[in-house]
């Protein structure tokens, strides 16, 4: 089977053959491949979600370090102790520790990366014995129930007698109804090896792109009608199978032609707020220590002059350099490396909590990452609202914090709160009322 693709104006020599994964008494989930394709055509099933690279490693997490103003500011200082005669101190007295800090915030970094990894490399795993990245473009591909799917790919086929399946895409747009898809009936009758050996043809369909809820092809067999392909055809990478025993589907997008990864964005470097307000104050605190180098820079000319020295502008930079290293002590090294600790620590209390472990799937939080831990909590306008009829309300409320004030377990006080806290922020909830009338309408 080969896929023509619009935009490339792609056409391939049909052939036949399969590998030796599937035996004619138990098709299993796997692969069957039933074309041969120059595969430099088409992107590659390998990615990766990682935050860094074996190569891209030490330039980002330099990057992210340094560009924390207390890091920067202590290289900064290494660099002045090893300028000759300018350092008081030895030349490794910044160095030391803060090598010590990077490495120690550096391990913390791929541990965290590798565990989220670990996570997806389950999902990625979906052949026995054979990595994902392995499924090309043309590929028959069988999932079983609660499989999620490797690729973007057209139903040919299913175990149901309406050759229909159930998905669910939360993963996708965040809907936990399941949709249903509906193969193509020019196919539904090819469920067996020997069925799909003989399957030739051609799929043409339109370019990548992000938009789930669309899908325009046509699927061309040899020796019969054109048969067009829609969205309720498509099997998106990234959905789970549901409901369904099992599903057969042509594979149309691998790797980042997918409509998933075409939505994917590059991970960003995420800063919390406490470190945001912590460089502001570091920076604050570097303006402190060079006005007291200056101060003290200014009391060497004073008492160079009482004592009737020459003093010279070249002292002057000199003195400013010595300072500041004398100083440099005003900003704590070992305050980041302590946050790092903090957090981590944080992290795995996150995970162990017993009051966020959900025993119907024995689902346990999992926090992803320990450097947005103070994040959790910030909520400045929460929007409620109900749709269709609730079966099950398992939102209790617990506890509510607007500054200064609290609240627990008492809807009378609560109610008094959010009225004092609603007329000191009167005007910016107009405000905000208003705005989101204005984009209703």
């Amino acid at each position: 089977m080969n896929v023509f693709k619009n935009d490339k104006k792609i056409f391939r020599k049909e052939s036949v053959f399969y590998n030796n994964i599937l035996s004619t008494s138990e098709f299993s989930f796997g692969v069957f491949r039933v074309h041969s394709v120059n595969w430099q055509w088409y992107f590659s099933f390998t990615y990766s979600t990682a935050k860094y690279s074996m190569w891209s490693f030490l330039p980002r997490y330099l990057y992210l370090q340094f560009s924390k103003g207390a890091n920067a500011f202590f290289l900064f200082i290494t660099i002045l102790q090893q300028i000759p005669d300018v350092s008081p101190m030895g030349k490794y007295t910044t160095l030391s520790p803060l090598m010590i800090i990077l490495i120690i915030s550096g391990i913390k970094e791929i541990v965290e990366d590798y565990v989220s990894l670990l996570l997806v490399k389950s999902q990625n795993y979906f052949l026995e014995k054979r990595h994902s990245c392995w499924v090309n473009v043309g590929d028959i591909v069988k999932a079983s129930n609660g499989q999620f799917l490797p690729a973007d790919m057209v139903l040919i086929s299913s175990s149901e007698p309406q050759v229909t399946c159930y998905v669910a895409t939360s993963n996708l747009d965040g809907e936990t109804n399941l949709k249903i898809r509906q193969a193509l009936l020019a196919t539904a009758e090819m469920q067996t090896e020997k069925q799909l050996s003989s399957l030739s043809g051609k799929i043409e369909c339109e370019g990548p792109n992000r938009h789930f809820n669309t899908f325009t092809g046509t699927l061309y067999l040899n020796g019969e009608s054109p048969v067009p392909i829609g969205p309720d055809q498509v099997l998106l990478r990234g959905t789970q199978l549901k409901n369904t025993q099992w599903i057969l589907g042509i594979v149309v997008y691998t790797g980042f032609e997918t409509k998933f990864m075409q939505n994917s964005i590059k991970l960003p470097l995420k800063r919390s707020n406490v470190e945001k307000v912590t460089n502001v104050q570091i920076l604050v605190l570097f303006w402190l220590l060079l006005a007291m180098s200056l101060v003290s820079c200014v009391g060497a000319i004073v008492w160079h002059e009482w004592y009737g020295e020459d003093y010279s502008s070249l002292s002057f930079g000199f003195d400013l350099l010595v300072f500041i290293i004398l100083y440099h002590n005003l900003i704590p090294i070992s305050l980041l490396v302590t946050l790092e600790i903090v957090k981590y620590v944080q992290a795995m209390f996150i995970n162990w909590d017993e009051d966020m472990h959900y025993k119907g799937n024995n689902v346990y939080a999992m926090a992803r990452t320990s450097n947005l831990n103070e994040e959790l909590g910030q909520v400045k306008y929460l929007f409620s609202d109900k749709t269709g009829t609730l079966t099950c309300n398992i939102m209790t409320f617990k506890k509510l914090f607007l500054l200064p004030y609290s609240v627990e377990n008492s809807c009378f006080y609560l109610k008094k709160l959010i009225s004092l806290y609603l007329l000191q922020n009167l005007y910016e909830f107009l405000i905000t009322y208003l705005y989101l009338n204005e984009i209703k309408t």
